[in-house]
């Protein structure tokens, strides 16, 4: 009996161990962006490949709220993370991620509804707010589009277990249209994206520079129901790996002086800005 138990516990142990390894993979691997769908300059990449007509079909297997505040002009020559981020499901739930808390790098104690860099006008430029509201989401290209604009889906479901998992970080700009296209697919169609085939594509746009747009195709074949929820799963559990904050901007925390006392941490100013995907 002995034996059987240590059996079980070890099969237990070795599946949370796979788990924590999913994550910390996925964290790995998209710390440097390589994973990440690039909307720079508006045009539509993905590994580093633009693609055809600034469009691809992706099955979207997650999303999440982010907020990202930047201290400073962006400079392309010294990029470097964020001073703050928030990760959240439900936007009332948005607060200083525990990395951010630790650096002492929070810009609000508690919520971020609180924070002054979230509020409107707050932006160094325009009428916006310094901390960008966003999404992030996490997809799977789901095959191609021919010449007509056709969709060329891939229905081989070893495709969806081992293809690798995109992120993207949507334009603030973008954010209320791919809100609607879920209300839209929920409502009409009574399907989660990822029960969708979504068209998704980038546009010019003479205000913005450019838009991300999401149009659902079909639906999922229910021949890929197992893959795509575990998929789906796998997404849930690392869609909200953090940024490498950029703590050069800020002095190690207080440390006890020669009188016992302990020293203030001040914060630096900066004018470099973080890495766009």
């Amino acid at each position: 009996m002995a034996r059987k138990k240590a059996g079980k516990e070890i099969a237990t142990w070795d599946e949370e161990l796979a788990k924590y390894a999913e994550a910390a993979a996925a964290a790995e691997a998209n710390a440097g962006g390589g994973q990440f769908f690039g909307l720079k300059g508006g045009i539509l990449t993905w590994q580093d490949s633009p693609m055809p007509d600034n469009e691809i079909p992706v099955i979207i297997l997650d999303s999440i709220f982010e907020n990202v505040f930047f201290e400073g002009d962006y400079d392309p020559d010294n990029p470097s993370g964020p001073t703050c981020f928030a990760f959240a499901r439900k936007e009332d739930d948005l607060a200083p991620h525990e990395i951010v808390v630790k650096a002492e790098q929070h810009q609000s104690v508690g919520s971020c509804e609180d924070c002054e860099h979230n509020e409107w006008g707050s932006a160094e430029r325009g009428r916006g707010k310094a901390c960008r509201n966003t999404r992030r989401l996490s997809m799977i290209p789901a095959g191609s589009f021919d010449r007509n604009g056709d969709l060329e889906f891939i229905d081989e479901p070893s495709h969806y277990e081992n293809t690798t998992m995109g992120f993207m970080k949507l334009p603030v700009t973008s954010v209320n249209g791919y809100a609607s296209f879920v209300k839209q697919i929920a409502g009409a169609l009574r399907r989660p994206p990822f029960g969708i085939i979504t068209r998704l594509r980038v546009i010019p746009d003479n205000k913005t520079q450019f838009r991300v747009l999401f149009e659902p195709i079909d639906n999922v074949p229910v021949e890929l129901k197992d893959v795509i929820m575990t998929r789906v799963e796998e997404a849930r559990r690392t869609i909200d790996f953090p940024y490498q904050l950029n703590d050069d901007d800020y002095e190690a925390p207080a440390q006890k002086s020669k009188s016992g006392g302990k020293k203030a941490v001040t914060k630096k100013k900066t004018t470099r800005r973080g890495k766009k995907y």
